[in-house]
């Protein structure tokens, strides 16, 4: 059952994220080029593939961290639209805001908040998305139920999260490249160091996937939460899933 699979959860661990993304804010866009092996964009740009048109639509990106997907979404709503980023952690915000100021973005309304608890009114948005973001909560489900009640009838969701190749090939060469090389990259930046007497930065990265819903698992979720159509889009080999669904309209 998709509900069963709650991902890495423990005690204390929505401070220890929080500290953990705190630690690594200066640094989180150039790892996540290396942790992807620069198939980052790709990716966002599929998603906004499958959001389609948003010109002037009200989008809520969860979990925005320092912006990427944010301001992808910035772009392409234009100046009659919203774009509001929200994040449990002030220094991604603080990066997300000095990168927009920085290198003359398209403007997005950051804020620090809980995905498992927006100060959103129901029915607020047009998209919400997210990236990465599901492993670090301590409700998976709560967190799409969220995701559900901001967005208005005939809204839509697109979240890309990390998976696993199914093929046995590509999944040895996959664990290869994210446990054995990606360590070496995040420990020159993380230093090895302990967040809370945990894991270092980038080891809870890796270990954020243990016990994680993927696939057909993770649809169960968002069909649960209300999205009758859900389903996901595989991408690299399998690396990464892309989960889209749409709220249905009310004379559904």
């Amino acid at each position: 059952m998709a509900d069963e699979l709650i991902g890495n959860q423990f005690e204390g661990k929505e401070e220890y994220v929080k500290d953990v993304f705190e630690e690594i804010a200066g640094y989180y866009d150039r790892m996540n080029g290396i942790m992807s092996m620069g198939m980052v964009r790709g990716w966002h740009r599929f998603m906004f593939k499958k959001a389609g048109d948003i010109r002037g639509a009200k989008v809520c990106d969860v979990g925005c961290g320092t912006g990427e997907i944010s301001f992808m979404a910035a772009e392409r709503v234009g100046p009659d639209g919203w774009v509001c980023g929200v994040d449990l952690t002030p220094g991604m915000i603080a990066m997300a805001k000095r990168k927009m100021e920085e290198k003359g973005l398209p403007e997005v309304d950051f804020r620090v908040g809980d995905a498992l608890d927006m100060e959103f009114p129901d029915g607020t948005f047009d998209l919400v998305t997210s990236g990465y973001m599901l492993r670090n909560v301590t409700d998976i489900q709560k967190a799409v139920d969220e995701m559900f009640r901001i967005l208005r009838p005939g809204g839509k969701v697109v979240v890309a999260e990390l998976s696993m190749p199914e093929n046995r090939v590509v999944r040895w060469a996959h664990n290869i490249y994210v446990f054995r090389i990606v360590p070496i990259f995040g420990r020159r930046y993380d230093k090895g160091k302990k967040i809370d007497g945990r894991e270092s930065a980038y080891e809870w990265l890796m270990s954020s996937r243990e016990g994680f819903p993927h696939g057909n698992d993770m649809v169960k979720v968002f069909r649960k939460a209300g999205f009758s159509d859900a389903r996901f889009y595989s991408r690299t080999f399998g690396a990464v899933n892309i989960y889209c669904g749409t709220k249905p309209s009310e004379d559904q």
